[in-house]
Order: C-alpha cells, then sequence, then structure tokens
C-alpha cells in the first residue's frame, strides 16, 4: 500500500476509542487522513497498530499493522496529536471523565467526578472512554428496508448541471466545501436554474442555500454532512428562502450529525427508573418498572442542547434547523434520506405548494427536539409515503408567533407567518418518541383543512412507547377547524387520541387586537382507528376556568369518533381514578398533565356535539372503570 495525497491531522478534537484495546500507554502516536479515512497509528509492547475512522470519534480496534502498510507508512508520518481535553459520561465507571490525550507519550490520563464540580485524579488500565456524540445502535431504522423508498434515478437530460467538484469541492467527509457548493449554487441561479450535483462521495459543509429555478441533486452513495464546527454556520444547514421551483432529491442523504451538538450525558441507563416523577406509578412495565416512571426517566435522559436541561455544563450551542424551507412556492422534496438531525429536521415555513415523498428521515432518538417534520405558516401542502424516527413529534402542524413574524422579515425572509390550511399527509410510518401526528402545541395563528389517512404509527423497540398518536392541540388562541383523520395503525402508543384546549396563551395579548384569550377545536372527525398496546384512555377536552373575576369557558365542538379500535397492554396493577381531574386551564397541553381519569377508553370533557360510534376497547383484565365518561357535555351519543 503507497499512501499518497495524505492530509495531515495536528489534532484529533474528540475522544479516541479503542474497542477491545488492553494497554493503557501507547507511544508515537501519528494521524492522518488518506482517501476520506483517517488512520491513528501507536506503538505498544508488541509493536505498531492502526485504528481508523472516518469522523475522528469512531475508532476501530487496534489491529496490527500488515508488512504492506508497514511499507507504505515509513514515508506518511503525520504529526503528534496536540493535546484535547473532553468531559463525558462513562456508563461502565458510572461516573464523568474528563481526560486529556496527551503527545508525546499518548497516555490517556483521567479525573473523575459524580457532579462535574469536585474531581479526582484517575487514570484508566485501557483507553475505552465513550464517544463525545451518541451513536445509533439500536434505533429501529436500521432495519429499514430502504428500498421501499429510496431509489436509483437518473438525472433529467437537457438540463444545465453544476457539480460541486468542479468548483473545488474535495469527497473526504472533512475538508470544507461550503465555498464550492455555494459555488455552483449561484452559478445555477445566474444561469436562470439548473442541478446542482452532488455526487463521488461525502462532502463537509456549513450553511448552504439553493435558489429558484434549482433541483439540489445528491446522488445515491452520496452525502452533504454538517461540520462539526459551529462557526460555520449562519442558521440552518441547508436552507430554500424566498425561492420558486425548488427540488431535492437524486437517493443520497442529508447527515445533519446532530448528535456531536448536543449534550454528552445519560445519567443512568434509559430503562432505569428515577426516584422522583410527577404522577403516582400506577401502570408496570414486564420488568416491574413504573411506566410514568420510565418515560420520565427516558424523556430526562435524552440529550438537549440548552442550558436548561443540564445544569452545571456550559451551553454547546447547536445550528439551526436541518433543511429549512421558508417563504417559498412549488418545492418538491423527494427520494432522498435525513439522517442525524441538528435540531428539527425538515422545516415548511411559510411557503405553499410543497410536496414532500419518498422520504427517510433517520433521526437519533437519543437527540432531542429533533422533529421529523414541521409545517408552519404553510398551505397547499402534500405529505406521502415518508417514513420518519425521531426523539421529538414525528409529523408537527403549528403556527407560533415569533417577533420575526410581526411585521418583521424572518431571517432576511420576505414572507410573513400566515395560518397554515390544506395540509394532506398519507401512507407514512412514524416512530416517535413524543407525538407520532400533532397539531400544536404552538397554536397562534389558525390551522384548517388537515387530512391525515392511511399511517401507521409506533414504537417498537424503545419502552414505553410514543406519547400520544394523535394530538389536536390548541393552546394560544388559534381556531384549530376541519380535520379528517382515518385509517391509522398504532403499536405501543401510549395515548391513542388526544384532543385538548385550553389558554395557556404563552404569546400574551400584547398590543395584537387580534389575539383571542382562547381558541376553539372543531369539526373534527377520527375514524377507523386500530390501536395496540395501548397504556392509558384517549382524553377529548376543553376547559373551565374558574378565575379571580369571572368564569371562563372553552368547549370543543363537533367532534366525531367513528371504529376506534384500542386494546390495552395487561399489567399487574390498574389505574384507579382520582376523584377530581385536573382542568389543565394554562399548563403545557399533554396527556399526563390530567393525572388519571374515570375511564379506560375515552374521556369526553366540555364538549358539545361529541360523538363516539361502533368502538371496540379491550381493557386490562383487572379493570374497574367505565369505557367511555363524559363530563359536561351536550348531545352525548
Amino acid at each position: 500500500m503507497v499512501l499518497t495525497r495524505k492530509k495531515e491531522i495536528a489534532a484529533i478534537s474528540t475522544p479516541l476509542v479503542f474497542p477491545g484495546s488492553d494497554n493503557s500507554v501507547w507511544q508515537s502516536l501519528s494521524a492522518f487522513c488518506y482517501e476520506g479515512m483517517h488512520y491513528l497509528t501507536v506503538a505498544g509492547p508488541d509493536g505498531r497498530r492502526v485504528s481508523t475512522s472516518r469522523d475522528l470519534r469512531r475508532w476501530q480496534e487496534l489491529r496490527p499493522l500488515s508488512e504492506e502498510e508497514l511499507s507504505g507508512l515509513d514515508s506518511a508520518k503525520g504529526e503528534q496529536i496536540s493535546p484535547v481535553c473532553s468531559i463525558v459520561w462513562d456508563e461502565e465507571l458510572d461516573l464523568y471523565v474528563k481526560y486529556e490525550l496527551e503527545a508525546p507519550g499518548g497516555r490517556i490520563c483521567l479525573a473523575v467526578s459524580r457532579d462535574r464540580k469536585h474531581w479526582q485524579n484517575f487514570e484508566r488500565d485501557r483507553a475505552t472512554a465513550p464517544e463525545r456524540g451518541v451513536v445509533y445502535d439500536g434505533d429501529y431504522y436500521r432495519a429499514l428496508p430502504f428500498g421501499e423508498y429510496i431509489y436509483q434515478e437518473n438525472l433529467p437530460s437537457g438540463v444545465p448541471v453544476f457539480d460541486i467538484r468542479d468548483y473545488g469541492a474535495v469527497a473526504d467527509g472533512a475538508t470544507l466545501c461550503t465555498e464550492s457548493f455555494m459555488a455552483a449554487a449561484e452559478a445555477a441561479r445566474d444561469a436562470g436554474g439548473g442541478i446542482v450535483l452532488v455526487t463521488g462521495g461525502h462532502y463537509c459543509v456549513g450553511s448552504v442555500r439553493v435558489y429558484d429555478n434549482t433541483t439540489l441533486w445528491i446522488s445515491m452513495d452520496s452525502a452533504l454532512c454538517a461540520s462539526k464546527n459551529l462557526s460555520n454556520y449562519d442558521d440552518a444547514l441547508l436552507t430554500c428562502m424566498d425561492a420558486r421551483n425548488v427540488s431535492i432529491r437524486g437517493g443520497g442523504k442529508i447527515i445533519g450529525n446532530g448528535e456531536y451538538f448536543a449534550y454528552l450525558p445519560l445519567k443512568r441507563p434509559l430503562l432505569e427508573p428515577l426516584e422522583k416523577t410527577k404522577l403516582p406509578p400506577r401502570l408496570f412495565d414486564p420488568m416491574g418498572y413504573p411506566v410514568d416512571t420510565i418515560r420520565y426517566a427516558y424523556r430526562s435522559r435524552i440529550r438537549y442542547a440548552e442550558d436548561k436541561y443540564a445544569e452545571g455544563l456550559s451551553p454547546i450551542e447547536r445550528p439551526m434547523y436541518t433543511v429549512w424551507i421558508c417563504g417559498c412556492e412549488e418545492v418538491t422534496v423527494e427520494n432522498i434520506v435525513i439522517e442525524g438531525a441538528l435540531d428539527w429536521t425538515l422545516v415548511l415555513d411559510c411557503s405553499r405548494n410543497v410536496q414532500i415523498r419518498d422520504l427517510v428521515i433517520n433521526g437519533n432518538r437519543h437527540v432531542a427536539n429533533t422533529d421529523g417534520i414541521d409545517i408552519m405558516g404553510c398551505s397547499h401542502v402534500g405529505i406521502g409515503h415518508c417514513f420518519i424516527s425521531c426523539a421529538d413529534d414525528g409529523i408537527c402542524i403549528k403556527s407560533p408567533r415569533r417577533r420575526e413574524h410581526d411585521g418583521i422579515d424572518i431571517k432576511g425572509c420576505q414572507t410573513k407567518m400566515r395560518g397554515t390550511r390544506d395540509i394532506r399527509i398519507s401512507d407514512c410510518t412514524v416512530v416517535s418518541v413524543m407525538n407520532a401526528f400533532k397539531i400544536g402545541t404552538e397554536t397562534y395563528f389558525d390551522i384548517e383543512d388537515v387530512t391525515l389517512e392511511r399511517c401507521r404509527f409506533m414504537m417498537p423497540d424503545i419502552f414505553p412507547g410514543t406519547v400520544s398518536g394523535i394530538s389536536i392541540e390548541s393552546a394560544d388562541g388559534s381556531h384549530v377547524r376541519n380535520i379528517e383523520i382515518r385509517d391509522v395503525e398504532m403499536d405501543r402508543v401510549c395515548c391513542p387520541l388526544f384532543i385538548c384546549l385550553n389558554k395557556r396563551n404563552k404569546y400574551g395579548s400584547g398590543d395584537d387586537r387580534e389575539h383571542r384569550t382562547h381558541g376553539v377545536i372543531e369539526h373534527v372527525t377520527i375514524e377507523r382507528i386500530n390501536a395496540q398496546e395501548v397504556e392509558v384512555p384517549g382524553i377529548i377536552t376543553g376547559f373551565r376556568d374558574m378565575g379571580e373575576d369571572s368564569i371562563s369557558e372553552g368547549r370543543v365542538k363537533d367532534i366525531h369518533i367513528r371504529e376506534l379500535c384500542a386494546v390495552y397492554r395487561d399489567n399487574q396493577e390498574e389505574l384507579h381514578p382520582e376523584q377530581t381531574v385536573y382542568e389543565n386551564v394554562r399548563d403545557y397541553p399533554e396527556n399526563n398533565a390530567f393525572g388519571d381519569v374515570p375511564a379506560y377508553g375515552l374521556y369526553i370533557r366540555h364538549g358539545d356535539n361529541v360523538t363516539v360510534e361502533d368502538c371496540h376497547i379491550v381493557p386490562r383484565s383487572m379493570n374497574q372503570r367505565e369505557c367511555i365518561v363524559w363530563e359536561d357535555c351536550f348531545q352525548e351519543i
């Protein structure tokens, strides 16, 4: 092996992981990069060894160098690795570990702590500290049949092609190619449109964008990879703003590397319960752990990027959205994979006439806030035949009020926030830690004319499952109306159906004379829902607020449920209802905020013209509650 065109590495800024290594001291460290592969060579008691990595974080087990490799390495010595320092949570030690890889000598020096404030010197007998980010081991999408969604396609003929390699891009996954990408994108723009081609390997970029009449084509086995340097971002990884006639396709990947920017610690194994939980432990999993406790524990252990979720650590910022489509018209996202989101994955913002199909979102479900698809202030949006796996809401329709939306540009976007309407979703599979399909929580502008059909919601590999399968909320004054949902399969979804109106009023009234103290949820039809392994009843509720000066009410109206089949997980202990169910007038709307309810199937409160027809709900064997309980409802059936 003759090593040429090598790139020497002056420093490795992330932990070095040598699986299976049994040596504590390594001499003569050298590192270099060759054709996208990073090599780290060391000298130990039994001779020289090599470890390889493509991302400088996940290193392969050290192995002896072959004679061919030795001959090539003799003329390819890299520079010594500069000192690097990291703090990680070490599952094996059950401690926080601060360590430094020193050069020369290559010793890994450690200090350990339980609180990240008081440190004790410690030296491990081997170099196996965990990596900085989160790996995908165990995530469901590894078993996904990609061929059902992603396919080989050929470049269309007769369209100008702007290959980013012609502008200097290097397909090694490490060299920053932002300028090369933008040169190609701007050339396509100046030519009146064309294809920006990403092919031939993986390309590292910071914030990039595409323009009018442009197709971003990422070929199969090729990818745009997010830079791990925060200074390389202006906002999102990939932005399309104020553009018309744009498409993203080709069968390749957009890789966000979101785990790199998320907080490190998982304080304990995911399924180990915490000492405290908001609700009494009534329902138990097959191992005897309280379900509410487990869910609370899991959600508290996923990684965030905000300081408030990681007390004691300095905040690690992360870029904005992974793919951001803002103020655009005539957009198609098709035959593409988005993996390891930085924050929200695919965001449709103030856009119209958008078609999304044959999309795979491979989110890391240990990294927080990584919604699958978010739709805000959009109209005429179609989403079909997509697979979404993420650590937050799968498909979420919102209408937030942000300062920039009040007559001010959204970071340059010329289109103001409007209501959201005419959304069509079909034939999608969603694996979500939170809500598979959700309207809300941010609901300032109106949301109407939404259809969802022939979808599957599930959580096959992380207990205790998705929080809600279908969640429809108005908390900040929005009118949510004309919602149709039909033919949905659910598996291991905690709550199959959650409809909640309250008056959280997140944005306040201020000077906005049009703002309402509470919104409306009306004209909702949900039919042919089959939910297996259900844990808690469906909830449909308005509110009754007995304030200091007056009594105010918000009622859900014209809600029609037909052919709901829900089968509960059988457990050793049945939930026993509280005497009083919380009104939850101003709290964050979520099914567990109401505590135990007096029904095992559906709890319906503060509603007008709410109907339930042809439902089949199978309770736990020890159930003592009514199937459907109505409170303060008019025209009940």
